[in-house]
């Protein structure tokens, strides 16, 4: 199994990885505050790999970058974890490493997989005293404060301390990952979205559903606790089962508009995002296709830039900056009318 996330790879642990592993491995800053030894030298890595890494649901963390692990993340079922609808997380990360969201960012892939795929209905996790990394990435992930045991064997070490257990809960789960970031007032309604840019050929992928008069970009709301950037490539995996490279960040703007279907007056935050879709093809599947997303119908079209001013099209202001795209980040505010 590998999973993937806009800048990591989660695969399995290799014995030639054992070289990188140790880089990381022989530091004392990652190993003992985790309950584990320092490596002494590669062959105690390509040992450990072996014996340990290789265990069902653990994988190195790959940085996209560099092809190359950075850590280890996995699933375990211990005396934590002991029914089969539970397992225990775990993870390290090299100390170049810390401080760049890359254990929440790898973890949430592996969560989604424990209770999307897995079929899991608890997850646990703990930390030593002290460890306020690791603290931090839990509470960032959801998990909830459960118990203290002030006398926890660390059988590696050959000694005991305090540890701190929090909990994960298919519930508590879904509740994070599948809350949209939006709300109604009365006839008002505020929506945070992102929106996907892919070109091919002077077109711009355009799509429209059964119950839309007009055109739009792929993409949708964001979820609750979960970053832009991760939401766009969820959005393209879900709507067109591709999962593009992000090129940059090209607008934020700020929409005030009325809705042509629900007639609700929308206060709009949408990130859009320049994608590359390239090496999955979209374009392959001819001018016009049709998808499904769960119950609703999705037909797309490849439109020409100069057809967008003819069209029923949104974003309005999409249909000039289409041909310039800004090479920076670009703060947007479009009013329609009352």
């Amino acid at each position: 199994m590998v999973l993937q996330t806009e800048r990591l790879i989660l695969r399995p642990w290799e014995e030639t990885d054992a070289e990188e592993c140790y880089q990381y491995a022989k530091d004392p800053r990652v190993g003992p505050i985790a309950g584990w030894p320092v490596h002494t030298d590669v062959e105690d890595s390509r040992r450990v790999i072996r014996e340990v890494l290789t265990a069902p649901e653990t994988y190195a963390i790959v940085l996209k970058e560099t092809g190359l692990p950075v850590g280890s993340i996995g699933l375990h079922h211990n005396d934590l974890a002991e029914k089969d609808d539970e397992a225990e997380l775990g993870y390290w990360l090299g100390v170049p490493y810390w401080g760049r969201g890359i254990v929440p960012e790898a973890a949430r892939a592996l969560l989604r997989r424990a209770f999307e795929d897995l079929g899991l209905a608890r997850v646990w996790c703990g930390y030593y005293e002290g460890n306020e990394k690791s603290k931090r990435v839990q509470e960032k992930l959801g998990f909830l404060y459960q118990w203290t045991n002030n006398n926890v064997p660390v059988p590696q070490l050959g000694e005991t301390r305090r540890g701190h257990v929090s909990l994960l809960t298919k519930e508590r789960w879904d509740a994070i990952t599948r809350a949209d970031i939006t709300y109604l007032a009365g006839n008002r309604k505020f929506n945070y979205r992102v929106c996907g840019i892919l070109l091919s050929e002077g077109r711009i992928l355009a799509m429209r559903d059964e119950r839309s008069p007009y055109y739009y970009l792929p993409g949708g709301r964001v979820k609750m606790g979960e970053a832009a950037e991760d939401a766009i490539l969820r959005e393209m995996k879900e709507e067109l089962d591709v999962t593009p490279r992000v090129v940059r960040p090209l607008w934020l703007c700020q929409n005030f508009f009325t809705e042509d279907v629900d007639k609700l007056r929308y206060h709009e935050i949408c990130l859009y995002y320049l994608l590359d879709a390239a090496e999955t093809g979209p374009e392959k599947r001819g001018e016009r296709f049709t998808l499904r997303e769960g119950a609703h119908t999705h037909d797309f079209v490849w439109l020409p830039f100069e057809r967008l001013k003819d069209e029923s099209f949104y974003p309005l202001f999409l249909k000039d900056e289409i041909f310039r795209l800004p090479e920076t980040f670009t703060i947007k505010t479009e009013r329609e009318p009352l």
